[in-house]
């Protein structure tokens, strides 16, 4: 699909949003009560995690085995049915700009496989504007925020009138001009969930709402948005249907025609709005989500558009494509980009474009796009904390202290989580303390865990990615993400040496300085000053930030320090410590790490246990194993470390929710 056909102008477009009929409040409830019993989830085991605690918004979608892409054939068919429905036989002749436009919007969807998906949870119902305003309303406590454009633009129209003239001034001739403006100003722009009319739009589907405010959404819940592959498998289930609400006994229903349109409720003018949750009974997928087709775009978690099913699958299909008489207009496969996001399901403009109801349509945009007719619904492993830090990575991360192709290795991920649940079944507030380590630690040949540890005294050495929703204790820290480096205990070589250097020379020079000098003289000529900074003990001394004030000190005269400074941090230099490097691009903290030192190990253990502290604090004990080179699935750095949130430990009737390996509700 190509993004201009998720854009009808926006103004045109809001002036068709649908009135919805209860308060912000009372649509969460209505939602609630279409999802399912909480017997679906609380009790019921999936993938050896048992699901209590968990939001009853979320069905479960079983693993399998789904089918994705289509071959070159069935795709010309279906772009001829959308050309010609009654007559697709005569699409090439009568209709060639419409099916040449079908098929060029569609052909990344070609190359057919068979792809095996977990069993996980999805919601139920897309996001709607009643469950983001409560994110909005959070994040704008701790500072701006920008609520979608649509709140603003007609929810407080009486301050978008007001600022028409500025909107005029500052995006001149600009048919955007009102969007332009929101970018620029929404942080701080007034909202209210309602259309023109004042009417609640609470339980419509959220949409201007960009791929990375959605995973910051999903962050903030511990979820996720789906995959291509989650998603297409909550869509066509065991089947291999092309067209939604094709009848699995009944191959001949599984084709378009304009009932489908109808079916889907978007066939007549007034349909062409975003309309509440759950309205349109036919759109629902194989596992009863409702809303699947037709309704909004749905936003994927993957970044990247390529072909649906690799490069080797499209190639295939589109050398038999380019056999076919339909597809001579063709000229090119897709522009292929690394940098764009998907998103699923066609929506309620896909009238306009029908090609765009075929299960396997994808939308490619970028991740900053905000759009009429895009929303998203949200994805959750059985993992804890595993979704929370997958969706904070696809935020604002500094990856400074990564090397060339180090990743957070999110298949290691060990996490804790718990959720405070309303009588509705949604998250009023949820809580995790997660960790994955990175894919490998040193790109030498062999390396050894003893000579990495060395080499991290002057380059202390990435473990991985920290994430917790709760301040912490030790180290002290605020909530957020994080990564976490490893520095060994005491000084390389090259230090000791310059600091016993810059001692002599500084003891000597104090011994013959001047006990008076004329008023107005400088400690030393200018000259002096300048060959003094190029002395090669002084480069090294201030690449470890150590002072002249500590080079002078009595124990430095053997070269010893207690602390170096990393980012302006002070380090202890007497013990083993982990470094905290926040988003702000520089070391925030330092704390012990404990007797278990890392080790080197044939096979890597990942756990997490939360336990209390002996002032009632959740005392985390993680230990994971990280690869010591790329690719290596033999050998292993062995890691233990601590750290303490500021918050009290789980208990009986707070229990959080653990790796499998722990024991349930022990908080170990």
């Amino acid at each position: 699909m190509n993004p201009s056909s998720l854009r009808a102008p926006a103004l045109v477009f809001l002036t068709l949003i649908a009135s919805a009929g209860a308060q912000g409040a009372a649509a969460n409830k209505s939602a609630a009560a279409a999802a399912p019993a909480s017997a679906t989830l609380n009790g019921v085991r999936l993938d050896g995690q048992n699901t209590d605690g968990l939001p009853s918004f979320l069905l479960t979608v079983p693993g399998g085995i789904v089918e994705m892409g289509l071959d070159a054939a069935t795709l010309v068919q279906a772009a001829s049915q959308v050309a010609m429905p009654t007559k697709p036989e005569n699409a090439l002749r009568i209709a060639p700009a419409v099916l040449n436009t079908a098929m060029r919007r569609s052909t990344s969807i070609l190359g057919r496989k068979k792809t095996e998906v977990p069993a996980f949870l999805l919601g139920k119902f897309p996001v709607t504007n009643a469950q983001y305003e409560a994110f909005v309303a959070a994040r704008r406590k701790d500072g701006k925020y920008h609520a979608p454009f649509h709140w603003w633009r007609y929810g407080r129209s009486d301050d978008y009138n007001a600022k028409i003239e500025q909107i005029n001034k500052e995006f001149p001739k600009d048919n955007e001009g009102p969007l332009n403006f929101w970018d620029r100003y929404g942080g701080e722009l007034p909202y209210k969930v309602c259309d023109d009319k004042g009417k609640s739009i609470g339980d419509q589907p959220v949409t201007f709402v960009s791929w990375r405010a959605a995973n910051d959404f999903a962050a903030w819940l511990g979820m996720r948005l789906p995959n291509e592959a989650e998603w297409t498998r909550a869509a066509r289930g065991d089947g291999k249907a092309t067209w939604p609400t094709a009848k699995a006994d009944d191959p001949a229903t599984d084709r378009y025609t304009e009932q489908l349109l109808k079916d889907l409720r978007l066939a007549s003018s007034a349909d062409k709005a975003n309309k509440p949750i759950g309205t349109v009974a036919t759109a629902a997928g194989a596992f009863g989500h409702m809303d699947m087709f037709g309704q909004v775009w749905q936003l994927l978690g993957e970044q990247g558009f390529q072909p649906i099913n690799g490069r080797d699958a499209f190639e295939a299909e589109w050398k038999s494509l380019m056999k076919d008489k339909a597809a001579m207009a063709l000229k090119s496969p897709p522009a292929w980009k690394d940098e764009n996001v998907l998103a699923k399901g066609g929506s309620f403009l896909a009238s306009n474009e029908p090609i765009q109801l075929l299960i396997d349509a994808r939308a490619p945009m970028q991740t900053v796009d905000v759009l009429e007719s895009v929303g998203f619904r949200l994805a959750k492993s059985m993992k804890p904390g595993y979704d929370a830090l997958y969706s904070a990575l696809r935020g604002t991360f500094n990856k400074n202290p990564f090397a060339v192709d180090q990743q957070v290795d999110l298949g290691s991920q060990v996490g804790a989580e718990r959720y405070e649940l309303d009588t509705n079944g949604f998250p009023t507030s949820y809580a995790t303390i997660t960790f994955a380590p990175v894919n490998f630690l040193s790109k030498d040949k062999s390396p050894e865990v003893g000579k990495l540890l060395e080499q991290s005294q002057t380059t202390p050495m990435l473990l991985g990615a920290l994430m917790t929703t709760s301040p912490l204790a030790v180290p002290a820290a605020p909530a957020g993400l994080y990564s976490v480096l490893y520095r060994k205990a005491g000084a390389p070589r090259e230090l000791v040496e310059a600091v016993k250097a810059g001692h002599k020379e500084l003891v000597a020079a104090q011994k013959n300085k001047p006990a008076d000098k004329p008023e107005g003289e400088d400690d030393k000529k200018e000259d002096d000053k300048k060959k003094d900074k190029k002395k090669p003990w002084r480069d090294i001394v201030s690449r470890f930030g150590v002072t002249d004030e500590e080079v002078l000190s009595k124990e430095a005269a053997n070269g010893n320090l207690k602390f170096l400074r990393i980012d302006g941090r002070e380090v202890p230099i007497t013990e083993d410590v982990f470094l905290l490097h926040g988003n702000e691009g520089k070391i925030i903290a330092a704390w012990p790490v404990p007797n278990a030192k890392p080790a080197a190990t044939p096979e890597a253990i990942q756990s997490m246990s939360l336990e209390a502290n002996d002032k009632g604090k959740a005392l985390v004990k993680v230990r994971f194993g990280t690869p010591l080179t790329l690719g290596n699935g033999k050998k292993f750095a062995d890691v233990q470390m601590h750290v303490t949130l500021d918050r009290d430990a789980p208990s009986a009737d707070k229990p959080w929710r653990l790796p499998a390996a722990a024991a349930p509700g022990s908080g170990k």
